[in-house]
């Protein structure tokens, strides 16, 4: 490294740490006065839970605030440049606009590959922690209530409905599973299925099982006391679909979404959620081409400057990523490109003005 690129990567480093903290302490203290004030008062929630909570959030807060927190510091470090004559001197000396930013960019890469290895390992179960949390203190608890479920497409053709599930037992009462082919239909009724960890099955208890032979017009009855019931899905399995992507790793997911496919539940939003495991940590990269043309072009202002740029640029993103996933979930645009194309646009405006950038 030159005296160039450590003098920038330097000044980058410390203002993006400065700036990170600085936005999740502001997001707490937004969310602690706006958000969760009132059920931590109507919970009686002790301090430290809270404390405990915002701390097992705060990777999930940092995931999103991170590229802008590059963004703004890429905006003031090289806006400061350029407004003090430093890249113009440099630029008068031969050197290269490219290779003055060079440090900024690479700073920006192994920040956006620190950041997926990151939510990889601590973040998704740092925040599967807070969720807990949440669930336990913050509000009454809705896996009480038990109310019916039903599953379908399930191992075998199976359906099933359950008029009250207990998700905390495992347990639920008046089951009625169907099963419906081309040679016969098939009817369960039980008062009561339940999850057996230790054989790793889910059993029926009290009813009869009915089958129809349509080959022979032949109706047959099996009294159920105790038996295995017909399907092989877990607990995990069948409520994967239920949990935030973000608790989960990319692999997990993708587990999540090869076993919904197995039993042919749409899985769209899965998969976009998926694509945006790896896409959302590369935006921090794309931002720093979105920064260096507008700081370059800084010539007063500075620090409101910057911010109001870092605004603006974060809001059109935002507005963009929002409408490419809906599409996305909505299957009007593959799940791959709706999490990249608003990273893709961005980096393609970013280069067309790092072009044009007068040197």
């Amino acid at each position: 490294m030159t005296i160039v690129d450590r003098y920038f990567a330097r000044r980058t480093i410390g203002l993006l740490l400065r700036a990170l903290l600085a936005f999740v302490v502001l997001y707490i203290f937004i969310d602690l006065l706006t958000h969760r004030d009132l059920d931590f008062a109507q919970f009686d929630v002790p301090w430290s839970i809270i404390a405990s909570y915002y701390l097992s959030f705060s990777p999930q807060i940092i995931f999103q605030v991170a590229p802008f927190a590059l963004l703004v510091s890429v905006l003031l470090v090289i806006g400061d440049a350029a407004q003090h004559n430093e890249v113009t001197a440099m630029l008068a000396g031969g050197v290269s606009l490219r290779r003055i930013v060079r440090a900024p960019v690479c700073v920006a890469l192994i920040f956006s590959a620190s950041l997926f290895t990151a939510q990889e390992t601590i973040g998704a179960k740092a925040l599967a922690r807070s969720a807990e949390i949440e669930q336990d203190y913050f509000s009454s608890n809705p896996d009480l209530e038990r109310r019916g479920i039903s599953w379908a497409h399930l191992s075998g053709g199976w359906t099933c409905h359950i008029n009250k599930f207990n998700r905390i037992a495992l347990t639920g009462e008046d089951v009625i599973m169907h099963l419906h082919t081309d040679e016969n239909v098939e009817q369960i009724e039980a008062r009561r299925i339940y999850w057996d960890e230790v054989a790793g099955a889910w059993f029926l208890e009290d009813g009869a099982w009915l089958k129809f032979d349509a080959a022979v017009e032949r109706m047959m009855q099996t009294a159920i006391r105790q038996r295995e019931a017909p399907i092989t899905e877990s607990p995990d399995d069948l409520f994967a679909m239920e949990q935030s992507a973000n608790t989960k790793t990319a692999l997990e997911l993708a587990r999540d979404i090869s076993s919904a496919r197995n039993r042919a539940v749409p899985t769209s939003a899965m998969q976009v959620a998926y694509y945006a495991k790896f896409a959302q940590p590369a935006l921090s990269f794309v931002m720093v081409f979105l920064a260096i043309p507008f700081a370059v072009r800084i010539q007063r202002g500075g620090l409101a400057v910057s911010f109001g740029a870092s605004i603006i640029i974060a809001m059109i993103y935002v507005v963009v990523f929002a409408v490419s996933v809906s599409l996305g979930q909505a299957d009007r645009i593959a799940p791959m490109t709706a999490a990249w194309a608003p990273n893709v646009l961005f980096l393609a405006t970013g280069l067309f003005l790092l072009w044009r950038t007068p040197t």
